[in-house]
């Protein structure tokens, strides 16, 4: 096998043990909190690796995009953890695997031609996406998250902040990857824990939950970090393909640690949606 399909199905492993750490503290922790440790966690990873690397630096063309695509981050991971707290870990995920399709949408924009299999793999998204919106969960199902349509419209809105960060980071770590992705954590850190200021509390965070917390920043930060070697060394649409399964990871951990289950009518439009992901990203 080569290494980096490897790499891929490592950062597809990591970013779902990520999403599944965002969430899993969702009742008891402070939004603000859970992105802050999960960020500054991340940060500690790219500033050691970058130093032990002698990779570490910052352009000034690099810093704007970084800090601009730090931003747009901060907006799609709070609306994250908000899905969570409304929603199912593994419907949340899978919603806002759909940011592959605004990097598309850009491309389309300045006039590159659209694949009929992206195409179709548009289609099938939007149609999961519908399908979520009209599975409708009884008592019981609500009480334990069912699928929620405010969870899927947040997770909506997650995945435009998140692929309108990609377009602007693209633009960054021409220099420095690690520079960079640890410039696009400055406003995350900022701005949670000026939140949390403000709250005058922790936000619910306790040493065990810090924990859970930081390993799940860890995953994040290694997750990229082996996407992108994974990019470089080979096919970018087969990685990406790779690193879009990550919810199914998400999805096998709630449903291990959590008992979190799927109707069937959720694990069909999870399906659909998965799929078009990857058709779009292939």
């Amino acid at each position: 096998m080569p290494l980096y399909i490897v790499l891929a199905i490592a950062s597809a492993l990591l970013y779902g043990g990520w999403k599944f750490g965002m969430g899993l503290y969702r009742d008891r922790v402070n939004a603000n909190g859970i992105v802050l440790v999960s960020a500054i966690s991340a940060a500690v990873v790219y500033l050691i690796l970058g130093t032990l690397g002698h990779a570490l630096s910052f352009d000034r063309h690099d810093v704007l995009p970084g800090l601009l695509g730090g931003i747009f981050n901060t907006i799609g991971t709070l609306l994250l953890v908000k899905a969570f707290e409304r929603g199912k870990i593994a419907v949340v995920s899978g919603v806002a695997s759909t940011y592959a399709i605004v990097p598309l949408a850009y491309s389309l924009a300045v006039g590159e031609p659209l694949s009929a299999t992206a195409g179709l793999g548009i289609l099938l998204s939007f149609a999961g996406l519908m399908l979520f919106l009209l599975t409708r969960s009884s008592g019981a199902q609500t009480a334990n998250r069912g699928g929620s349509t405010v969870a899927v419209g947040l997770a909506c809105i997650s995945a435009l902040f998140w692929g309108l960060a990609i377009l602007v980071l693209d633009v960054g770590s021409r220099v420095s990857l690690t520079g960079t992705l640890l410039v696009s954590l400055v406003p995350e850190i900022l701005v949670t824990a000026v939140a949390l200021l403000l709250l005058r509390s922790l936000g619910g965070l306790n040493r065990p939950v810090v924990g859970g917390l930081a390993i799940a920043g860890v995953g994040l930060a290694l997750g990229e970090l082996t996407f992108y070697a994974a990019s470089n060394a080979g096919d970018i649409g087969i990685v990406s393909v790779i690193g879009s399964l990550s919810p199914i990871v998400a999805a096998l951990l709630a449903l291990g640690f959590l008992k979190e289950r799927l109707t069937r009518g959720e694990v069909l439009a999870l399906m659909v949606v998965l799929a078009g992901t990857c058709l779009v990203v292939a």
